[in-house]
């Protein structure tokens, strides 16, 4: 029996995949069979001590809360039911309040408090606010109007009548206390709930959070070590190259070098930022440049300006892009300069059109070797820029200049 009692009062829902959905379909169920047990009672009383018209009604209203327990038992689905049953009580109050007459009025006030907390709590604010508006005008347009009658109506109760009425009294406050415990009790089970998903959530942060750690720490070792390997490579090409007596042969493998060097600064670059996806492009460019000028060594003063409105590029792009601009500011150094009194290298770097970025190199020299077709350092420019998926356009006259428009790739 007592089983068969347990599993009335706290059934088991399952097909509730939520924990809000859960405490509604709960608390519906519940309040529903509350209101079946107390409408009961008010039936019987009414039957007993007020006219069989009211207690019909309230009969009705005992059916119908019936059938919605019932509904909800068996189907664990609450929200039409309960709309359903608001509903129905709604009409109910209403049609007690103005169809009824030498009656008193005043507990139904308490019934269409009922009606609205149960619908904000299960249903929602705007059911609530709904049926708060509607009991609102009912109520406001009932007591205008028939105020003096219900006075004396009130005065003019028998004992018996008394009686039911602090029945239905008793019944009433019952119904809104067990509401507001209901959802004390279910606000505070959602808290707990909370705490333990926050718990759960915090120990998870903490684990992510100590890969992520493991992981930077494991791609700065890398980022160092694939620079300090550019940089044997570096030093080998150097050892071979003194080897060479060829002048032309010498140049290849110096170019060869600053190739790699401006590869092993990015790596550098990498390993030292705190976000080691992105590279701050402006110091870059111009810690690439100054080396390149100063490794050549050319005697003469290079003035270099760098413009740049880009924070930060992926690695998937500033790898071309360092070795466009080696090649360029190589050229530059090697056969733009004439007059040694205003030799100036001008880089920008700028968003264009959005999403794209703009690339222009200018030199103010005349080149003794302009750009010719078939070269392997305008071959390579060309397949870079192919390789960021951009297009370029090269100037030679009245000064060099590259404009490179490409569109910035993210790192996978």
């Amino acid at each position: 029996m007592l089983k068969l009692l347990r599993s009335v009062f706290s059934p088991k829902f399952t097909n509730e995949t939520n924990f809000e959905d859960e405490t509604k379909l709960l608390l519906a169920y519940r309040m529903s069979l509350f209101l079946t047990i107390a409408i009961g009672i008010l039936t019987i009383v009414l039957f007993i001590y007020f006219s069989i018209v009211i207690a019909c009604v309230t009969l009705s209203a005992f059916i119908s809360v019936l059938v919605t327990t019932a509904y909800i038992y068996r189907t664990s689905k609450f929200r039409i039911p309960t709309i359903l049953f608001n509903i129905i009580g709604a009409v109910c109050c209403t049609s007690t309040l103005f169809f009824i007459h030498n009656q008193p009025h005043f507990l139904d006030g308490f019934w269409m408090t009922i009606n609205i907390l149960f619908a904000f709590i299960v249903l929602g604010a705007r059911w609530g606010i709904g049926f708060t508006l509607f009991h609102a005008a009912c109520q406001s347009v009932y007591f205008y109007y028939f105020l003096d009658d219900q006075m004396q109506i009130m005065r003019d109760l028998t004992h018996e009548q008394l009686v039911a009425i602090v029945i239905n009294c008793l019944l009433c406050f019952s119904i809104i206390g067990y509401l507001g415990w209901e959802n004390i009790r279910t606000n505070e089970v959602g808290k707990k709930k909370l705490n333990e998903a926050q718990d759960v959530l915090q120990v998870q942060y903490n684990i992510i959070s100590k890969q992520n750690e493991e992981k930077t720490v494991m791609l700065k070792e890398i980022h160092h070590r694939v620079k300090n390997n550019l940089q044997i490579i570096t030093s080998l090409l150097r050892l071979q190259s003194r080897e060479l007596e060829n002048p032309e042969a010498i140049a290849k493998f110096k170019d060869a070098t600053h190739r790699v060097i401006a590869m092993s600064m990015i790596h550098e670059k990498m390993y030292q930022s705190d976000h080691l996806s992105t590279l701050h492009l402006r110091e870059y460019l111009h810690d690439l440049s100054t080396d390149l000028v100063s490794s050549y060594q050319s005697g003469y003063p290079v003035n270099l300006k760098i413009d740049c409105d880009i924070d930060s590029i992926g690695l998937r792009s500033v790898v071309p892009i360092a070795l466009i601009l080696n090649e360029l500011i190589s050229n530059s150094l090697k056969y733009a300069f004439d007059d040694y009194d205003n030799c100036l290298i001008t880089i920008s770097f700028m968003h264009y059109q959005g999403k794209k970025c703009k690339l222009l190199y200018k030199d103010s020299g005349t080149w003794k070797a302009p750009s010719r077709q078939g070269s392997f350092g305008l071959d390579l420019i060309e397949s870079l820029t192919e390789q960021l998926e951009g297009t370029m356009d090269l100037k030679t006259y009245p000064e060099t200049s590259f404009e490179i428009i490409f569109s910035p790739q993210e790192d996978k």
